[in-house]
Parts: structure tokens; C-alpha cells; sequence
């Protein structure tokens, strides 16, 4: 990997394409199981003049300067702490007693409908996606991962089907340790979904400023006997956690932060039923909402051949039986390899951004 100035790279790539990768951000954990065929990343650090060896249980670095100057071993290189994913601790940042929100009293149906389905495709992005959320990314890595999440909490994706019979060899995983995400982010720092405002900021310390900088300029005039009814509610979002804050010109409420993605352990349910309360909006009425369950299910079925974008829809819809991930006639797995199709095998859901794959498939 090289990390350093535009100009710089731009004239080494060409040199070593062959059998280098160019990519916009770095990945360093070993931890994640698709680390074992690698033993080693070098890094070309032109910023601070170092070639730095990463391994699984070591960090060794040595100047370029050396490098430059003479032939260089092993025993040339140093050891060096490599930097750390430490956050600041959050009870510092949103000091207790923490807001206790009101809950809005969803629809239970409704909303369970959604954590069955959604919840699922969360800890499977989680889980396809280990080897970054464990470690430390740039802004523009950060800004893509959010905006899955959020897409991902609205629905806002497109399911991909594959149904042609394939045989192919060394296909390899679905995502593999040197793959970035490709999707378009979203763009901003704050914007509108359902009855919220999203505030995407990785450091989440700076969601404060931001969140004040944006109430200011909405214009609400400074009342104190209608406070209440001039806050405003905002979902802060910096993938590792989620919480809500609802503010006015005289007082400022923050959630406890709930963790969504730490690269161990999935989503936790509190974060996803924040994202959903926050991100909801009223479910799309048609005729088939006056039908019978059985009946939506079966219109449901003329909806794809796949059972992903059969569940995405009646989601939307708000219509047919909650989606059953496993069950005595079928079962819905995550697909880890993008090779063969064979015929018993129907269809493969492949969950895309604006046509970019997420990573995330099933069979």
C-alpha cells in the first residue's frame, strides 16, 4: 500500500500496477479469518518518510531514507506501537443523567416485521465487513459505511438477482480482505429521514457543534413557554455507536450511546430499534393492505423469484407475514462465495447501493 501525496502516487502506480493495488484507505487488522493466507502488509508511508512491515505479532518500521542510501535486512527494522482505535470515554462526552426517550409507540407488528429483517442484514453487513469497522478508517471509508447503515435501516437498496447456472473456479469470497466499500456515500453532514435529522460524524464528541450549528440556522424563534414544541430530535450516527439528542434554544438531551458496529460483536437491538424509530416513515397504502395475510403472501410471491426482494417490498408495503429467515421448507443463508451456481441452488440476493454491491448476499 502507499500512503502520501496525490502527485507522488501518480507517478509510482503506473510502475508497479502490475502487481500492486491502489486503494484510498488502509486495512491493518489480522484478526479477521480471512487474514490467513496473509502473513505480512507493507506500507510505504511517503508523509513521514517510513516503509513500515505489519504483521500478526509484531510492527517493525525503518526510514526510506535508509532504504534509499543502502540494501537493507530485517534487522534493519524497529519496532513501533502502531495507533491505537481508542475512543474517548463517552460518559465524559454526554456526562449522566442521560435522556430517557419517550418511546413513540410503534406499531408492534410493524415494527417487528422490520427487526427481523433488518436486524439480520445489519449483523450480516457487520460480519462482511470486520476486517474496517474493527480497526481505524478515513472519513471517506466512514461516510460509505454510514450511508449503508442508513439505507439499509430505510430500505434504500436494490437486491441484485442471479439466476443463471455457472461454474467457475477461483471465484473467491463475496469480500475479501484488500476490498473497500464502492458505493456513492451521502452526501453532508446532516439530513433528513422520517421525523429526524441524521448527523453522520465518526468522532462522535464533534456531533455536538454540528448539531448546534444546524439548529441555529432552522430559524425557530426563541419561545420559553413553548420549548417543547420547538425541539428538534437528531440521530446521531458514527457506525460504532447510535443515539438520539433533542434540543432547543435552553436545554440539550442526549441518549446513552448504544453500540451498532465494533467490529466483534453484532449490532445491538437498542441501536437498531433507535435507528428504525428515528429513520421510520408511514408505510406506503395500496388495496393490498385490505387483503388477508395469506393473500398478501401469495401476491408477494409474483414479486421476485428471490425471497430478499420479497421481504424488502412487504416491508415497504407494510403488507404479508413477517419474513422467516429459516423454516421447515426453506432457509435463507449468507453467501460468502461469488463462484459456481449450480442448479439447485435458484437464485443468489445480492443487497446493492446504486448498483454497487454492499457485500452482503444470500441463497
Amino acid at each position: 500500500m502507499l500512503k502520501g501525496p496525490e502527485s507522488t502516487l501518480d507517478s509510482l502506480y503506473p510502475q508497479i500496477a502490475q502487481v500492486w493495488h491502489q486503494q484510498d484507505d488502509m486495512v491493518y487488522s489480522f484478526d479477521d479469518r480471512r487474514y490467513v493466507h496473509i502473513e505480512s502488509i507493507w506500507t510505504f508511508d511517503l508523509n513521514d518518510d517510513l516503509l513500515r512491515c505489519d504483521k500478526q505479532d509484531c510492527n517493525l518500521q525503518i526510514p526510506l531514507s535508509l532504504l534509499r542510501s543502502r540494501a537493507v535486512t530485517m534487522s534493519d527494522f524497529e519496532p513501533y506501537e502502531p495507533p491505537t482505535t481508542s475512543e474517548p470515554a463517552l460518559d465524559s462526552i454526554f456526562p449522566p443523567p442521560c435522556w430517557r426517550m419517550k418511546r413513540k409507540g410503534l406499531d408492534s407488528r410493524r415494527q417487528a416485521r422490520h427487526m427481523v429483517f433488518i436486524s439480520r442484514i445489519l449483523a450480516e453487513f457487520a460480519l462482511q465487513w470486520e476486517y474496517i469497522l474493527g480497526g481505524r478508517y478515513n472519513d471517506a471509508t466512514f461516510r460509505k459505511l454510514a450511508s449503508a447503515v442508513i439505507r439499509i435501516a430505510t430500505l434504500d437498496f436494490d437486491v441484485e438477482e442471479i439466476m443463471a447456472v455457472r461454474h467457475r473456479t477461483g471465484g473467491g469470497l463475496v469480500t475479501w480482505i484488500s476490498h473497500l466499500p464502492e458505493w456513492e456515500p451521502l452526501r453532508g453532514n446532516i439530513f433528513r429521514v422520517g421525523g429526524a435529522s441524521i448527523v453522520m460524524c465518526q468522532h462522535i464528541e464533534n456531533a455536538k457543534a454540528l448539531i448546534r450549528e444546524d439548529f441555529e440556522k432552522r430559524g425557530i424563534p426563541q419561545d420559553p413557554s413553548r420549548s417543547s414544541e420547538q425541539s428538534l430530535t437528531y440521530l446521531i450516527l458514527s457506525v460504532k455507536h447510535v443515539m438520539l439528542c433533542r434540543i432547543n434554544w435552553y436545554t440539550e438531551r442526549y441518549t446513552t450511546p448504544k453500540r451498532l458496529f465494533d467490529g466483534t460483536n453484532p449490532p445491538s437491538d437498542e441501536a437498531v430499534e433507535l435507528l428504525l424509530e428515528a429513520t421510520q416513515t408511514d408505510p406506503i397504502t395500496t388495496f393490498i393492505s385490505k387483503f388477508p395475510t395469506e393473500l398478501q403472501d401469495l401476491i408477494l410471491d409474483f414479486v421476485s423469484v428471490g425471497r430478499i426482494e420479497r421481504a424488502r417490498v412487504g416491508c415497504i408495503l407494510d403488507v404479508g407475514s413477517n419474513f422467516r429467515w429459516e423454516g421447515a421448507d426453506q432457509e435463507t443463508e449468507r453467501e460468502m462465495e461469488d463462484g459456481n451456481r449450480l442448479p439447485e441452488i435458484p437464485v443468489a440476493s445480492h443487497i446493492c447501493f446504486g448498483g454497487r454491491r454492499s457485500g452482503v448476499a444470500y441463497y
